[in-house]
């Protein structure tokens, strides 16, 4: 019998999603034992503002720290999370089977994104976000938010913002699908690279610890979020831009949809492209092409 760590957030979600991994895990390896230990990280500091601390990474660093010296055998990360270059000596194992890619709406009275006035406030601590609702409907008042779900769902049961948007993954991971006001279409609202995957991350040289995680990787959800994040590289590898990416798999096909917004929502360039299954990175670089072609450059210059 071997024993493993895996280490996570100290989040409510992050350990839901640690237990889960944990529990597939045990399934897979009955004789191992597996346990998760919850780690602060920078980017659970609610002063910081991520655009210009770092960006999503600082939800990761310490974790791959503890990975590094070996405190930690497994990180249990939500892949948006998780920048497109690691650090040396660490390596994605697995993507585990996807869940809901859609954003949602929670809001006061169960009230739809379009009966929303203008100058209500909707709450979110996304760019992305931020500037699809900025460009869909420009005279919301857009309130920056930071903390876990329950703290920012708690700001609209107190009438701080009328309205948050979040990852339908997160909300309904931790049970709370009741209070979901709208799921948002997703070819409209396109979601964030990785959204709704879980990632996990172990040692480059532990290649025994990577044959038990590839066990449970899920090979579409990998290849979905594989042509994602490549779009994402290619436009400048930065989570923090507001830059949204999608790949649905339909009939052995590959469509990703992608989206890049200047800030203030003014400026948006929409695409979809479709490729062959096997695959993905082509066809992230093939959309990233296509958007450099119609002056993304121009858009990004913006974001600096």
């Amino acid at each position: 019998m071997s024993a493993y760590i895996i280490g996570t957030r100290n989040s409510s979600l992050a350990m839901w999603q640690a237990q889960f991994v944990q529990w597939l895990l045990e399934e897979q390896w009955p004789d191992d034992q597996f346990s998760i230990i919850g780690l602060t990280t920078t980017g659970d500091n609610k002063e910081l503002k991520l655009a210009e601390a770092g960006g999503k990474g600082l939800y990761i660093k310490e974790l791959e720290e503890a990975l590094l010296k070996k405190d930690v055998d497994i990180c249990v990360h939500s892949l948006k999370d998780v920048p497109v270059s690691l650090p040396l000596g660490c390596s994605l194992a697995a993507i585990v089977e996807r869940g809901e890619i859609r954003d949602v709406l929670i809001s006061q009275k169960k009230k739809a994104l379009s009966e929303f006035k203008e100058g209500m406030k909707v709450g979110t601590s996304s760019l992305r976000r931020r500037s699809q609702l900025l460009s869909q409907r420009p005279g919301l008042e857009v309130v920056d938010i930071r903390g876990n779900i329950d703290t920012r769902i708690s700001k609209v049961m107190d009438g701080e913002v009328g309205g948050v948007i979040l990852s339908a993954a997160g909300v309904l991971r931790l049970g709370m699908e009741n209070i979901i006001t709208e799921y948002l279409d997703p070819h409209v609202f396109i979601p964030a690279p990785g959204q709704g995957a879980i990632t996990l991350e172990c040692r480059e040289e532990d290649d025994d610890i990577r044959l038990k995680l590839r066990r449970i990787h899920d090979e579409e959800s990998g290849q979905a979020v594989f042509s994602e994040r490549a779009f994402l590289e290619a436009m400048g590898a930065n989570c923090t831009l507001p830059l949204g990416a999608w790949c649905e798999i339909q009939q052995f096909q590959m469509r990703l949809h992608a989206y890049l917004s200047s800030p203030d929502g003014k400026n948006v360039m929409m695409d979809t492209t479709v490729g062959p299954i096997g695959h993905p990175e082509d066809l992230g670089h093939q959309v990233a092409e296509r958007f450099m072609a119609q002056g993304a450059k121009q858009i990004l210059e913006q974001c600096v």
